[in-house]
């Protein structure tokens, strides 16, 4: 009985090298998102330097703000990042009194980040800078536009975690 070869369509990885699938850079979503976030972050460092706060400190607040106490696991966890990232931005924030850092009473291996009054009160100061750097990306688009983009980037996320 003769069996008949089904040839395995090349991978894109083997389409790459070979040079059948060319790499455009402004056509390569990583890409595109990557300077996109290197944008936000450089007109949001510009906004947020005259408040004492570094952009890499910026996520870490949003989530403080949203939930005070997490723990340094929950807060890593949460903003994507590193544990041993997040301690050194935390010990940035804690010597610029944001934040301070507590053992847990009832289990002494985790550490609670709780913002401190200054923390807390940065909310009012530095929203308002992020709502205006997402007004500006965002002129001109429908809000059906808006919507459509945070559900794609979601769904990137998603799959990507």
């Amino acid at each position: 009985m003769a069996y008949k070869v089904m040839q395995r369509a090349p991978t894109l990885a083997n389409r790459v090298q070979s040079g059948a699938t060319p790499f455009i850079i402004d056509e390569n979503t990583a890409n595109q998102v990557a300077v996109v976030h290197r944008l936000f972050m450089r007109a949001l460092q510009g906004r947020f330097t005259q408040h004492g706060v570094a952009v890499g400190q910026w996520p870490l607040l949003l989530h403080l703000w949203d939930e005070d106490g997490l723990t340094q696991k929950e807060l890593s966890r949460r903003v994507h990042i590193e544990e041993p990232t997040t301690t050194r931005t935390l010990g940035r924030m804690e010597r610029d009194g944001l934040v301070r850092r507590a053992r847990n009473p009832r289990n002494r291996r985790q550490v609670n980040v709780h913002l401190t009054e200054r923390g807390q009160a940065l909310r009012d100061e530095l929203v308002p800078y992020a709502l205006e750097v997402n007004a500006i990306a965002t002129f001109g688009l429908s809000d059906q536009d808006k919507a459509k983009i945070n559900s794609l980037l979601s769904y990137i996320i998603a799959r990507l975690l």
